[in-house]
């Protein structure tokens, strides 16, 4: 034992080798697994003796090594988030930030998209969660409808008119590869809660997948489930619709 410690160099080598997390450590050493002072007095002994413990997860499911190697293989930020079997625009953000932290190099993952486009400018799927309204409202338009965002929080993100016809409608991105069966698309009303819209709340889901193909699908269509796979709803691709009124009818249909 070293004074003023209540465990050996050797005892705290084992304890890391052996868990996945701080706390785990602190626990393996029988310490109080809540105690943040000790939770820094042990990394600080680990950093003094220059001890390996990138196989830490804590909250999370994929170690550091893990991700070290998803950046050196990837070509974009949405091939690292999907090698580590994530998913969801903030799992980017996340991942990013763990990688700003450990100094990895992701140069490479920045010139690929200036590459591929003049002005450094391309697509990103990373993207598409924050643009989907906007681009559903967009589509709207050139088909001659009218649009508006609720002033208020609301189930519906678009108010569609077409004349007399109003439609209230949801729109969801995806960029959940799914094999033969297509893009995989949540359409429970939020990701930490699976309920399902209520007919009497929205009138239709405008989806867009990962290939920025555009679905406009009723609501009664999908009722009562919480995920579709988009192939399953070919027949509700607006680019196979005319533009124009018969957009907005076919939902109303």
């Amino acid at each position: 034992m070293v004074h003023g410690r209540k465990y050996s160099d050797s005892q705290l080598v084992e304890a890391i080798a052996a868990s996945v997390s701080w706390r785990g450590v602190l626990r393996h050493l029988g310490l109080a697994g809540t105690s943040a002072a000790a939770m820094r007095s042990i990394r600080a002994h680990a950093d003094r003796l220059a001890l390996d413990y990138s196989h830490f997860t804590g909250q999370r499911r994929w170690t550091e090594s893990a991700l070290r190697e998803a950046v050196a293989a990837a070509g974009s930020w949405s091939d690292v988030v999907t090698t580590l079997g994530l998913r969801g625009g903030s799992a980017v953000a996340s991942v990013k930030g763990h990688a700003a932290r450990l100094r990895l190099d992701t140069t490479h993952l920045a010139v690929q998209a200036i590459e591929t486009a003049p002005h450094g400018l391309r697509p990103a799927l990373d993207c598409l969660g924050s643009a989907g309204s906007m681009m559903a409202a967009a589509w709207f338009k050139l088909c001659g409808c009218g649009v508006a965002w609720p002033l208020e929080p609301a189930r519906y993100d678009l108010l569609v008119t077409k004349g007399k016809r109003i439609r209230r409608v949801q729109v969801k991105t995806t960029t959940v590869a799914a094999g033969k069966a297509g893009w995989k698309v949540q359409l429970s009303v939020s990701r930490k809660e699976c309920k399902t819209y209520d007919p009497d709340e929205i009138d239709d889901f405008f989806i867009i997948d990962g290939d920025f193909n555009y679905y406009l699908i009723p609501v009664e269509a999908v009722g009562g489930l919480y995920a579709i796979h988009v192939n399953a709803y070919a027949r509700y691709r607006v680019s196979q619709l005319a533009v124009g009124t018969a957009a907005i009818d076919h939902a109303a249909s």
